[in-house]
């Protein structure tokens, strides 16, 4: 049997004990039983910010109330009741502070070791920010936005949502006018208005440039009416001025809507499908929203088809030019204008209305329409060999994307001087958009031209937004009235009053007139009597292509 130890043996335990946690770096705290306090080092008494000697021998839940029913609580009867040590992170609010924490067990009760890791946590937030949310706004940012909708796809128990998406109307517009420093501001006061106007529950981040994402998660049977009743909310929202920097700047949203719960789709598909239905916002004028239907991409997978073939078609020559004949009102053939058609190895012949649009917004305007440019004018200058064609004019359209290019004018002038075509005998046709910026510079380069004799009709004219204050600066030889007054002068008093009114103008700035759409002989007496010089239509001819179109020349003749 072995001898107890003697007294002063034990004493000098506890004193090497005490002595060994007074040295170690960790905090220690020894409860007892009753959660009594029996022993605190000197670095718990530091970090927790007590006096030993005021809180040894009472109970920890007195002196660290806050701590009751949370998770130290918890952790600790835990370790009691399984005998079993736990380990755990933990922040305590009161001092701001987070705790690496160890609690064993044993018959006296239970020693607990922590140390401060705020330091750490710090730094893991901080690159946690800096991964997860924007720097700008302070908003989740893409990654994590992908992150919460691939969890809310994989919840299992969630009831439906929805992804709206947000795009500022004409925001290029204040970075523009303003400077970039107040377009950032603007994207700050935004991210604050957003999340101001959804519930605590959605998420709201910035996906990019000026685009924002609301995620709305758990809304049920109604889901549909949820998600509109926020785009209502936002729009209504928008309504009020941004204060940026003491100027009152006014900034619309146009917001696709997209569901998800209800089938089978991906965080890519689900926000693509938003996405389509904000374009489609943007479509309908801007400062609304749509919902995705599966028609938006039916049409998108068309344009992108739609796209890829005419890059193709540009590559494989697959364009040809169809001339329609021009008639002055009695009947004399005037000269003709090009029309670009598009021969496609699978749909046949295919009309300018299904591509030009796309040509012009991908900018496959600019080669598509030097080709016809030079096209025209070599048959023009072929023409000046034949006395029957010598004198007829050409016209070419021309789109606003290729008239606002720097080099237009030389474009122009290096044609005519490599095809030999006169360019007395050609004639530009512009629309009333060409009109609506850069002014002096458009007249700059109509003069430019008008000096070595190149003519310019404005086209479709009274579809437009062309203001009269500025229609005499422009060096125009010609109106043309669109085809929709021509159709209705017949039909409607103010179709015929419309005609008359653009005609009394074309006389007032020396103008000829040319009255498009002739289709009957009734709207070529109309157009006569009314004074007009010239039209074209399917009256005189429909486009033709060239070879059609000699035979056509050597009838006239």
């Amino acid at each position: 049997m072995q001898a107890p130890q003697a007294p002063h043996t034990e004493a000098l335990q506890a004193a090497c004990l005490t002595a060994t946690l007074e040295s170690i770096s960790d905090a220690v705290l020894m409860l007892g039983h009753s959660w009594e306090i029996r022993y605190m080092n000197g670095n718990a008494e530091r970090l927790l910010q007590v006096i030993r000697s005021d809180v040894v021998g009472r109970r920890v839940w007195e002196v660290f109330p806050e701590a009751v029913g949370g998770p130290y609580h918890r952790a600790y009867h835990q370790a009691v009741e399984t005998n079993m040590p736990v380990t755990f992170e933990e922040h305590y609010a009161p001092l701001d502070l987070w705790t690496e924490i160890r609690a064993y067990p044993s018959e006296e009760g239970l020693t607990i070791y922590f140390r401060d890791v705020s330091e750490r946590k710090a730094i893991e937030a901080e690159i946690n920010r800096l991964a997860f949310y924007d720097k700008l706004t302070g908003l989740p940012n893409r990654q994590l936005l992908l992150d919460r909708i691939e969890q809310a796809l994989r919840d299992e128990h969630g009831q439906g949502g929805a992804v709206l998406f947000i795009d500022l109307d004409n925001f290029k517009s204040i970075n523009d006018t303003r400077g970039h420093d107040k377009g950032d501001r603007l994207l700050q006061l935004v991210a604050d208005r957003l999340n101001d106007s959804v519930r605590s529950c959605d998420t709201v981040a910035r996906f990019g440039g000026d685009e924002f994402v609301v995620l709305m998660e758990e809304l049920g049977v109604s889901a549909k009416d949820s998600a509109r009743a926020t785009a209502n909310h936002l729009l209504q929202a928008f309504r009020a001025p941004f204060e940026v920097d003491g100027v009152e700047h006014y900034s619309t949203p146009s917001i696709g809507v997209a569901l998800f719960g209800r089938e089978s789709a991906g965080v890519d598909e689900i926000l693509k499908r938003a996405d389509l239905a904000m374009y489609q916002a943007k479509a309908d004028g801007r400062n609304n929203f749509s919902f995705f239907d599966p028609a938006m991409q039916e049409r998108v997978s068309a344009r992108a088809q739609l796209e890829a073939d005419l890059r193709r078609a540009l590559v494989n020559q697959e364009f040809e030019l169809h001339y329609q004949p021009l008639a002055v009102v009695d009947g004399k053939l005037a000269g003709v204008e090009a029309l670009a058609r598009w021969r496609h190895p699978q749909r046949g012949l295919v009309p300018p209305d299904e591509f030009i649009a796309v040509a012009e917004e991908t900018n496959m305007i600019l080669p598509l329409g030097r080709w016809v440019l030079e096209e025209a004018c070599r048959l023009l200058a072929r023409w000046a060999g034949d006395a029957s064609t010598s004198a007829l004019e050409m016209s070419v359209n021309v789109s606003t994307v290729q008239f606002h290019r720097p080099d237009f004018v030389e474009q122009v002038l290096e044609v005519l001087a490599q095809t030999g075509a006169r360019p007395a005998l050609l004639r530009l046709e512009l629309t009333e958009s060409v009109l609506l910026t850069e002014v002096e510079s458009t007249a700059v380069k109509m003069q430019r031209l008008r000096d070595v004799g190149v003519c310019f009709s404005l086209d479709d004219f009274g579809t437009g937004y062309s203001s009269l204050s500025y229609l005499h600066r422009l060096p125009l030889s010609q109106l043309k009235i669109d085809r929709s007054f021509i159709w209705g002068a017949l039909k409607e008093a103010h179709g015929a009053a419309i005609v008359r009114m653009i005609v009394a103008l074309g006389r007032a700035l020396e103008m000829t007139v040319l009255a498009e759409g002739v289709e009957t002989s009734e709207q070529l007496a109309f157009v006569r009597a009314e004074g007009c010089d010239y039209y074209q239509g399917y009256l005189f001819s429909k486009p033709l292509p060239e070879h059609e179109l000699v035979a056509f020349l050597a009838r006239d003749a």
